[in-house]
């Protein structure tokens, strides 16, 4: 992990700071793009959950494919309905929501005839035995009025109603005008808050038949309102309808399955429905989030046929809440939910029930805004401190695992039943990466790369990594060290020159010197400086090496074994060859950038780098097998890995007391080179 500069860590804030200014004003704007990602984010939360158990409280039984092949086409007449809710009766079900909307009369073909009948008899002198058939065959004929009395008897039943909403929501208060509907709300709390906290508001209320509505249990709204991009996520269990509030079918059905009277049900505006024990919780619409089981078909289904024919198991609906209604393909409405876009309106209602009756609810409180907020300003104040500490892929891997603590955050306060939303937290976070890594390609990078091509044909490239990841060690000026450094040059070069070809002679040069610095760059020493036919390298800077004398050493050894091999290829190729000598001193020294503003370069300078360069020279006075002469310095340092012949004190230029110098031999435990 590099330490970034002052001027990026400044910079990194600024741009974290902008960040966050620019995200909170799109979170104040609430553009619906970003709402709608938000919800998408929501309804991920549902498939990586998957299916859970639907609870065995409510069961729908489903006018299917199957029930239409035996028993006609949809719609059924309401004759068969009746029988229905009698079947249903009989299994001794808690509860029956017919999800079907019975707002007009039936008008058979033989209730029709009979009622033609009647009236043409009645004219002529009948009689009244006559008459009562007549009125008897017009009342068995009477498909509503059967299925009326199927529901007085079950004393179970709870029909639907449709509203026409409004848009928007109510601008004052509503005010109660005429009496309530049946099933309308009779229990309320802060009531002087319901046009702050208003439920979706309805212009026409449409209503089942009176003799339908007058055997009913009660009456609750189909009404189904989706989110912008057409899934339905919330149930609105309360509708207002000239200032009166009138329940949904489900929450209805839940009633009158736990036998609660009227007042059981309870409206605190803005905060929950009371439901007997059970508190729902709600938004600021009166609307709940629906805790969808799975997708369609999770709740337990029969069909219809089957309870009318009696091949359901009484086990199958016993104290169940039974809702009614069509499954089969082309007689249902589609509702798209988190878990599929083809799903059943019956099922919806079935999932919503089955929610209150487990108390399982998804909220999202009014503290989950400060949340957001909060996760607004610090995740890019966050990553201003990590990132410019870290490689670009490195900075994004970081990026994406902090995005997936978010997620894995906010998905296991799902699996609690909060939602807990993302998508402007995420936003914050890949503006964040991407302007603070942009900034850093444009500066910090830049001079990476710059870096990089200085220092690669000079030092190896692990060591220019780590000049990268420390560039202060190559900042302007000197620092005093221990290093050990080397220096080689070839014997009588100038006379060498002289007798052969300028193009021979550049071409044998070259193909040395790339030899040599080989043998530098694979030790992790740098290349200071080629001084003619001599090179200089330095080991333990820029970066600090424990050993670099005991790798200054096994350079040296490995650039004579080197040179032999090229005076064997040039004896072949007829050419004539020549020797070197190296020296090899280790001490304090002075490295850095050094020069003046105009021209510099990273070398080292003092006492010892002259040492160095002498020892080389002492080849000339000392018969050495591989030409190699090191410093006693160089020796103490590197004693425990090298093999050596004591040459005795000389004095040397510069100095004037005598040193000890020492013939380099070969590495321990090898009895030649490396």
């Amino acid at each position: 992990m590099a330490t970034p500069t002052r001027a990026t860590q400044r910079w990194s804030l600024s741009i974290a700071l902008g960040i966050v200014v620019l995200v909170g004003g799109l979170y104040l704007a609430a553009l619906p793009l970003l709402q709608r990602v938000e919800l998408a984010l929501y309804d991920q939360h549902f498939r990586l959950r998957g299916v859970r158990a639907p609870g065995r409280q409510v069961t729908i039984v489903a006018i299917d494919e199957a029930s239409l092949r035996e028993l006609g086409r949809w719609p059924w007449s309401r004759t068969v309905l009746a029988d229905l809710v009698r079947r249903l009766d009989e299994a001794g079900v808690a509860a029956i929501a017919l999800d079907i909307i019975l707002n007009e009369p039936e008008q058979g073909d033989v209730q029709r005839a009979a009622a033609r009948l009647a009236e043409r008899l009645r004219r002529l002198p009948v009689g009244r035995a006559v008459e009562r058939e007549l009125d008897a065959a017009v009342r068995e004929g009477d498909a509503d009025r059967r299925l009326a009395d199927a529901i007085r008897a079950s004393r179970r039943v709870v029909l639907a109603s449709h509203f026409t909403l409004h848009t928007g929501p109510p601008d004052r208060a509503p005010e109660r005008e005429g009496a309530p509907l049946k099933s309308a709300l009779a229990s309320f709390k802060h009531y002087t808050e319901r046009g702050v906290f208003p439920p979706p508001n309805a212009r026409a209320a449409g209503y089942p038949i009176p003799p339908l509505l007058a055997a009913a249990q009660g009456v609750g709204h189909v009404n189904m309102q989706a989110d912008p991009d057409g899934s339905t996520r919330l149930e609105a269990l309360v509708v207002e309808a000239r200032g009166h509030y009138y329940p949904s079918l489900a929450l209805e059905a839940v009633r009158v399955g736990a036998g609660l009277d009227a007042h059981a049900l309870r409206l605190d505006f803005g905060r929950a429905v009371q439901v007997g024990d059970v508190a729902i919780p709600i938004d600021a619409r009166a609307r709940v989030f629906i805790d969808y089981a799975g997708p369609a078909r999770t709740i337990p289904h029969v069909s219809a046929v089957d309870v009318l024919r009696g091949r359901t198991p009484t086990e199958a609906l016993r104290r169940r809440i039974v809702f009614v209604g069509a499954t089969a393909e082309g007689t249902y409405d589609l509702r798209v939910t988190p878990f599929s876009p083809v799903f059943p309106g019956v099922e919806k209602h079935a999932n919503v029930a089955s929610n209150i009756l487990e108390a399982r609810f998804i909220t999202r409180p009014v503290w989950v805004e400060l949340v957001e907020a909060a996760g607004i300003a610090v995740v890019p104040l966050l990553l201003a401190g990590i990132l410019p500490r870290l490689r670009p892929l490195t900075s994004l891997g970081a990026a994406l695992a902090l995005w997936a603590a978010l997620y894995a955050g906010a998905h296991a306060g799902f699996l609690e039943g909060l939602w807990l939303p993302l998508v402007y937290p995420s936003l914050a976070l890949t503006l964040t990466w991407v302007a603070i890594t942009l900034y850093r390609f444009l500066t910090e990078e830049r001079q990476r790369l710059f870096t990089k091509r200085a220092f690669q044909r000079y030092v190896s490239p692990e060591v220019v990594e780590r000049i990268i990841e420390d560039p202060s060690a190559l900042q302007f000026g000197g620092r005093l060290t221990e290093l050990t450094v080397l220096f080689s040059d070839i014997r009588d070069f100038t006379t060498f020159t002289e007798k052969h070809d300028p193009q021979e002679v550049v071409q044998m040069l070259r193909e040395y010197l790339t030899r040599m610095t080989d043998q530098v760059l694979a030790q992790h020493g740098t290349l200071d400086k080629y001084i003619g036919d001599a090179v200089m390298a330095i080991f333990g800077a820029p970066v600090a090496l424990p050993d670099h004398a005991a790798r200054a050493c096994r350079a040296a050894l490995a650039m004579a074994a080197e040179v032999e091999r090229l005076r064997a290829k040039w004896v072949a190729e007829g050419k004539e060859p020549f020797r070197i000598g190296i020296g090899v001193n280790t001490g304090q020294m002075v490295v850095g950038n050094l020069g003046s503003e105009q021209l510099f370069d990273y070398t080292v300078i003092g006492d010892e780098v002259n040492l160095g360069a002498r020892l080389e020279s002492l080849n000339k006075e000392y018969v050495t097998a591989k030409s190699i002469i090191i410093s006693e310095r160089t020796w103490e340092a590197a004693r425990d890995t090298i093999e050596v012949r004591r040459l005795g004190e000389v004095t040397v230029k510069g100095k004037t007391r005598p040193v000890v110098v020492y013939e380099l031999l070969g590495l321990k435990g090898s009895s030649a080179t490396p």
